[in-house]
């Protein structure tokens, strides 16, 4: 939209203060349940299939979430990644479905099979190499919609050279963790409160690129741990407490035993859940959807939430969530209704 001038205070207030209410509105009109059955029907002729995002009519503004799949002879694809793959300023968490191969993230080789998850540190250039004789699998969840939202996003990949912003400054920006690149720190001397503080703010993208890189990628999927809490039995993946160096996105995979309910609770972050295994039953708010293997559930913001296993394996859920982003931001507010079951 073209600025046009300067507005008079009530148009804009009032739609301000208009805001919260239609935006609840806007919740319940949003899409909830993604089939996977259309899924994996698109996926038959497609590389990738996109399951949630904001671009598709979703109200998940944080998040999108995405199937992705790579063909065995994709190291000698002429179309394919070759050295850098690429980089994004973007937090991401893929599990992988199927296959077995390795991930190449900031220069570093992750080996990896089906079951288990990468988390890709924001700018660090990753590609995926498929060693087995069928197409590999991965779903993934991206930032990518909260950064586009903010104007932060950038995506760099070495099959689209023309679009590059910051590689194509040279080697230094070519392989750093931070956009336009991370100058060493210097000693902060400064004398005054002003010069310590702006000192800081100059050191603090090279102490990032130090976090960034020390930070955990890999985490086998035989070594996850469920534990017992309100919301049933938890395993923690991806989580700025355990050694991740994320700021916006988390994981965790929820497991209820046959003929048992999960907790329910809501929260004021976006969650999008995407079923291992397992058939069952979840109530969203005063909705209630049967959900298998495959399908994928796009939970509106501070929505009660409930699952159900109604089959005769467990059920596991994966859940990405962008509670580090509203907890940074001081916005996070859980409610727990009905305890699990176990």
């Amino acid at each position: 939209m073209a600025f046009s001038g300067p507005v008079p205070n009530d148009k804009l207030y009032m739609e301000q203060v208009r805001y919260g209410k239609d935006e609840q509105q806007r919740r319940k009109e949003s899409p909830i349940l993604v089939s996977g059955d259309d899924v994996a029907k698109l996926l038959e002729t497609n590389q990738g299939v996109y399951m949630v995002d904001p671009r598709m009519g979703f109200n998940n503004r944080t998040h999108r979430l995405f199937v992705s799949k790579h063909v065995p002879t994709e190291a000698e694809d002429s179309k394919a990644w070759k050295t850098l793959g690429h980089r994004h300023t973007v937090e991401a968490v893929i599990h992988w479905l199927t296959g077995k191969g390795y991930s190449i993230v900031d220069g570093k080789r992750y080996d990896w099979e089906a079951g288990d998850f990468i988390c890709v540190p924001i700018f660090a250039w990753h590609r995926h190499v498929n060693l087995g004789d069928e197409p590999a699998i991965h779903v993934a969840s991206t930032t990518g919609p909260l950064y586009m939202g903010i104007g932060q996003a950038v995506y760099e990949d070495e099959r689209y050279p023309e679009y590059w912003i910051y590689a194509q400054q040279g080697e230094d920006a070519l392989r750093t963790l931070i956009p336009g690149g991370a100058i060493e720190a210097v000693e902060n001397d400064a004398k005054t409160q002003a010069g310590r503080l702006y000192a800081e703010q100059v050191a603090f993208a090279f102490n990032e690129e130090h976090r960034r890189r020390q930070s955990r990628v890999l985490v086998r999927g035989s070594e996850l741990r469920f534990e017992q809490t309100a919301m049933g039995n938890v395993a923690y993946v991806v989580d700025n407490r355990i050694g991740f160096h994320v700021k916006a996105l988390s994981t965790v995979v929820a497991e209820i035993p046959i003929g048992k309910r999960s907790g329910a609770h809501r929260h004021l972050y976006d969650e999008i859940d995407y079923v291992l295994s397992g058939n069952g039953k979840c109530i969203i708010n005063d909705q209630s959807f049967e959900i298998k293997k495959g399908d994928t559930l796009a939970v509106p913001v501070f929505a009660w939430h409930q699952y159900f296993n109604t089959g005769g394996t467990p059920l596991r859920i994966l859940a990405h969530s962008t509670r580090p982003a509203m907890e940074n931001l001081g916005l996070v507010l859980t409610h727990q209704g009905e305890l699990a079951d176990h």
